[in-house]
């Protein structure tokens, strides 16, 4: 509610110059036809079209939205996300790894509610760490508009054999920060993710989950961050 993001497609002409209307304040960047100008806290942006195409408006409002978010204990995160039994799953990986097909076996498996398939939001609120649905999200069909508390990321790497495993240190921070998206026009956005993040791998749990495309490797996650015999 504290975000204003206000769309237009005017220009005016004037001697052969063309001046972008309702850009308040400074021109941040271009998005394909869509030049972004923003406050100096990311609160009021300004999204011009031009010729008047959608194209880069998509990425425009990511990039708003995610710029905003990161000085605001908020991070946005390249992931499958699922909300099993009131908590929240994070599925990271590179794409094609097969982060809405594990989405899609908890929902088979498990009766897990799919939030989004792509993308998801991160925020710090209340001592705990929630993840948030998103607007966006891209080629998935799944986009709830869902908050659940954070239960554990998993890192998804395809294998003949299912394995789990607790990664920490340098590995952990280096495989979650690949799937993080950092706002690097704006610095203190950057340090904001950075400090976001690292509360985010101090509490919550984070593991290397190997595994074929089967019930197996649900069961296997959930024994772990549930504790469950199953």
């Amino acid at each position: 509610s504290d975000l204003e993001i206000s769309i237009n497609s005017s220009l005016f002409e004037y001697c052969g110059i063309e001046t972008f209307t309702k850009t308040e304040y400074p021109l941040i960047f271009r998005s394909e036809h869509a030049l972004v100008s923003a406050n100096m806290d990311w609160s009021k942006v300004n999204i011009t079209l031009l010729d008047g195409k959608s194209d880069g408006l998509e990425g425009a409002l990511s990039a708003s939205i995610m710029t905003h978010l990161s000085i605001h204990n908020g991070v946005l995160f390249h992931a499958s996300l699922i909300d099993y039994e009131k908590k929240g799953i994070l599925f990271i990986g590179p794409s094609g790894i097969g982060k809405t097909t594990q989405a899609k076996l908890w929902n088979q498996y498990k009766n897990a509610i799919i939030i989004n398939g792509d993308m998801a939001m991160i925020h710090y609120e209340d001592a705990k760490y929630y993840a948030y649905g998103y607007p966006i999200h891209g080629s998935s069909p799944y986009c709830k508009n869902r908050k659940v508390e954070l239960k554990g990321i998993v890192v998804l790497e395809q294998n003949s054999e299912n394995t789990i495993e607790s990664l920490t240190g340098i590995e952990m921070v280096e495989r979650v920060m690949q799937n993080v998206f950092l706002p690097k026009w704006y610095e203190e956005g950057v340090n904001g993710v950075l400090g976001t993040v690292d509360g985010l791998l101090m509490n919550v749990p984070v593991y290397l989950l190997k595994c074929r495309i089967d019930q197996q490797a649900v069961e296997l996650v959930e024994r772990v961050l549930f504790k469950k015999d199953v």
